[in-house]
């Protein structure tokens, strides 16, 4: 399958943000932050061309959810009873809100936060002491020719 890129395509994917609040998307335990009423380039995105194009349809596919469920047409739809099913959406419902995310606006930055990085948990005793040292950047664990315990 062919992929057409328009005459003028620069080599850089954009995604519009044409909503008057940020849209947080997250891409491989990464969260980028769009912020509101700005086109950004996804040049932060450590990825092919194709799959920052997977991504961007991604991303846009998520801010089309979002939009869709402000509007009229969602509340109208989901005036359930208790317990009633909640209506949905379809693919030609979020068409619209994803072809504005190609739209340009004003360029703007895309902000990208790390997930936290965990502990490694150390082997832990019944009192939840550490069972092995923990050791410095230049420790060893051979110390006087014998390994340390």
């Amino acid at each position: 399958m062919d992929i057409i890129l328009p005459a003028d395509f620069d080599g850089t994917f954009r995604f519009t943000n044409y909503s008057k609040q940020d849209f947080t998307a997250k891409w491989d335990n990464v969260e980028y932050t769009f912020p509101a009423m700005k086109t950004t380039p996804m040049t932060g995105i450590n990825a092919t061309p194709t799959e920052i194009q997977y991504i961007r349809k991604k991303f846009a596919k998520d801010f089309a959810i979002r939009e869709f469920y402000e509007t009229k047409k969602f509340k109208a739809l989901n005036k359930t009873e208790p317990g009633g099913t909640p209506a949905t959406y379809t693919d030609a419902d979020l068409s619209e809100f994803i072809q504005k995310c190609l739209e340009p606006l004003e360029i703007g930055r895309v902000t990208a936060k790390l997930p936290e990085k965990k502990e490694i948990p150390l082997s832990r005793d019944e009192n939840g002491e550490a069972v092995t040292k923990v050791l410095g950047g230049k420790e060893s664990l051979i110390k006087d020719g014998s390994v340390m315990n």
